[in-house]
């Protein structure tokens, strides 16, 4: 079995340099500690206008072409997530898994994937042409701030994973406290997968995996999940940070 840590990194300021300085050695101690081959991408061409989408595009090449193989496991990290913790491997006991974040989105800064056909058949769902152009310009409401406006526009392949499993586009309640951690609470035409195939294939992690919003490093408005600091796995400073020179 091969596993591999994948990661986009591909900055045009000086957070390429912090990234290779800071984060990516991090990465690198957690691959070789749990036998993971470490592999830094700059994303290639942009898909559909954007590098986020990259990080199932490349995932889908890997398979196609071999380097990927049934059985190996893939874990993905964005480029500006830092490992706190070394105590445990990323689980991914089911065939993909991921973590709601402090934001509590089903956030797909990081995940992982056991590479078998539900898993392959996932990736090629994210990214299928025919439901982007069917949903992409698609508009919903946004319960918290009251504004319409189309979901896939800000969050993409997060947004094309919500519509796959029938998540709501926000909840200002824990999804960890609605039922099947919010799978099914915007259920329409367009969700594929039934609760009982979500449960068996999809792991959702705690909060400590993709920590995004910490008190005194962030804006904590949407701070639902809260973590203790000492408890955080993974740093994820994707939350709006108020830099400081400390």
């Amino acid at each position: 079995m091969r596993k591999v840590l994948f990661v986009i990194a591909n900055y045009p300021d000086q957070r390429q340099q912090f990234f290779d300085n800071n984060y990516s050695p991090l990465n690198q101690k957690f691959a070789s500690q749990y036998g993971y081959d470490y592999v830094i991408s700059d994303g290639g061409e942009k898909f559909r206008g954007n590098f986020t989408w990259s990080k199932f595009t490349i995932v889908r090449d890997m398979i196609k072409n071999g380097e990927l193989k049934h059985g190996d496991k893939l874990v993905h990290l964005d480029a500006d997530m830092r490992i706190n913790k070394f105590d445990q491997d990323f689980p991914c006991e089911k065939s993909f898994s991921y973590a709601i974040d402090t934001g509590n989105s089903h956030c797909m800064g990081c995940y992982a994937i056991n590479v078998n056909d539900w898993s392959i058949n996932m990736i090629d769902a994210i990214l299928s042409e025919e439901r982007y152009n069917k949903l992409n310009d698609k508009v919903s409401v946004h319960e918290h701030f009251g504004y319409t406006n189309a979901f896939w526009h800000e969050f993409r392949e997060q947004a094309s994973w919500y519509s796959l499993a029938g998540i709501k586009r926000h909840s200002s309640t824990p999804f960890e406290w609605l039922p099947n951690h919010g799978f099914h609470s915007n259920v329409d035409e367009d969700t594929i997968y039934s609760i009982d195939e979500l449960n068996e294939h999809v792991q959702v992690l705690p909060t400590e995996w993709n920590v995004t919003q910490m008190e005194g490093e962030s804006n904590t408005d949407f701070n639902i999940n809260k973590v203790r600091k000492e408890d955080v796995i993974i740093r994820h400073y994707a939350g709006g940070q108020e830099w400081k020179t400390s």
